[in-house]
């Protein structure tokens, strides 16, 4: 995705305040390895996908580890859209039925949010299925030290 790719996909009402945190986490290594793209960036929700090739398990589905990664990257885009940098705390995943289909679509909904801790389910979706349900604490960073 280019740039323009990236600002259309943002919500009009809060493009010119996040475009450069949503650009920065689209242009992560982890997210371009593993050929993530942003559907839609609103203030309560952030949508993305990934290709499944290349990421299935030895009998054909969807692979734990890729739903968690599609999970992991949802929560990165919508925990960061501000300016408080934020990383996972904690994250778990309860995996509904087994993925087949091309891609995976990953939806956050923000639960809770606080100075320090904020909290975020992902629902990840395969074919229009529901297939897993993870839920991630962020930690912000803030000024701190390593």
């Amino acid at each position: 995705m280019n740039d323009n790719e990236i600002r259309d996909c943002i919500d009009v009402s809060i493009r010119d305040e996040v475009f450069e945190s949503v650009r920065s986490i689209y242009h992560a290594q982890y997210t371009q390895l593993n050929e993530i793209e942003i559907i839609s960036v609103k203030e309560d929700e952030v949508r993305i996908k990934m290709p499944l090739k290349g990421k299935l398990n030895s009998i054909g589905f969807a692979h734990g580890g890729a739903v968690f990664t599609v999970a992991d990257n949802a929560f990165a885009f919508a925990a960061n859209l501000r300016n408080e940098k934020q990383i996972a705390l904690s994250g778990n995943i309860v995996y509904h039925r087994p993925g087949a289909g091309d891609e995976l679509i990953a939806v956050t909904e923000k639960i809770s949010d606080t100075n320090s801790v904020s909290t975020y389910s992902v629902k990840v979706y395969c074919n229009n299925k529901h297939i897993a349900t993870a839920m991630f604490t962020g930690f912000k960073i803030k000024d701190r030290k390593q």
